[in-house]
């Protein structure tokens, strides 16, 4: 799954920077990572069921972070730029990954009407960075090859 994200972060406006991993070891990553950068955390719990056509879907909730670098001591108000700029990419990124494709199929679906939830950080981590979280669910679909 990680591979998959990275590859869609990789296709977005700007070029960010991707890292995965816990809130201790971004923050430690976070020290010599160019920015703009997005962060994924760790895969929660994944729903797996199987389906009437012989396929099984997992879906699954990630939770990531959009963030450009800001200089200590800045306002909110100061921020408010790095915060649109990360909205743009988090929305890009959920455009991509809907139509993300692995082999012959989509590899993620984004169903209509299923809503995520982005929130602004501020002056995270040690280097003082300003972003979005972004909070969505994703489903995979993965056939019976045997």
């Amino acid at each position: 799954m990680r591979n998959q994200i990275e590859a869609i972060v990789q296709t977005l406006n700007g070029n960010p920077t991707f890292a995965y991993g816990t809130q201790a070891e971004l923050n430690t990553l976070a020290d010599d990572i160019t920015f703009p950068c997005v962060f994924l955390y760790p895969l929660q719990s994944i729903e797996v069921s199987a389906q009437v056509n012989g396929s099984v879907d997992n879906t699954f909730s990630i939770y990531m972070e959009f963030l450009f670098k800001t200089d200590f001591g800045q306002f909110t108000a100061e921020n408010e730029p790095h915060i649109s700029q990360a909205l743009q990419m988090a929305n890009q990124f959920m455009v991509k990954a809907s139509k993300y494709r692995e082999g012959e199929g989509r590899y993620f679906r984004i169903k209509a009407g299923q809503k995520a939830k982005c929130v602004p950080v501020y002056n995270k981590f040690d280097v003082n960075t300003t972003g979005v979280g972004l909070t969505i669910t994703l489903s995979t679909m993965y056939f019976d090859l045997i």
